[in-house]
């Protein structure tokens, strides 16, 4: 994975952190914190200058779709982005059946610890990064 993309991932990490914070508790569960985290990156990475293809079923996956990728001008996956609570073999292979330089899963787990144990499913080219809006530790 590129320096870049590293940091880009740290900074989104932040403002997906903030943007659960402003979520209204009455509100929260686990379907709409990851769609509304998709809707923000899907924004987000259309201010950036990408084409964004949300839900992407990878050919011959049907077990779970990628929930971003972003094209860049010459139509390649740029970056591909699942929104999981835990790390899952199905989101790791959606994002393994293809190539991208830059994978990464973002965890929306409350119990820190299962999703830990999840990462074992993770391959070497694909990131990770927990979201902990609340300051979990």
């Amino acid at each position: 994975m590129e320096a870049a993309a590293a940091r880009d991932f740290f900074e989104w990490k932040k403002t997906l952190e903030s943007t659960w914070r402003e979520i209204p508790k009455v509100f929260q569960n686990e379907h709409t914190v990851r769609r509304t985290l998709q809707c923000h990156l899907y924004s987000h990475l259309r201010k950036l200058g990408y084409r964004v293809v949300a839900d992407y079923l990878p050919p011959r996956i049907q077990d779970r779709a990628v929930d971003l990728i972003a094209l860049n001008d010459q139509k390649e996956i740029f970056y591909a982005i699942c929104l999981e609570n835990v790390v899952t073999l199905a989101a790791v292979k959606s994002l393994s059946s293809f190539e991208s330089g830059n994978k990464i899963i973002f965890t929306t787990g409350l119990l820190e610890k299962k999703v830990r144990e999840s990462r074992f499913f993770l391959k070497p080219d694909i990131e990770h990064l927990h979201l902990q809006p609340f300051g979990q530790s």
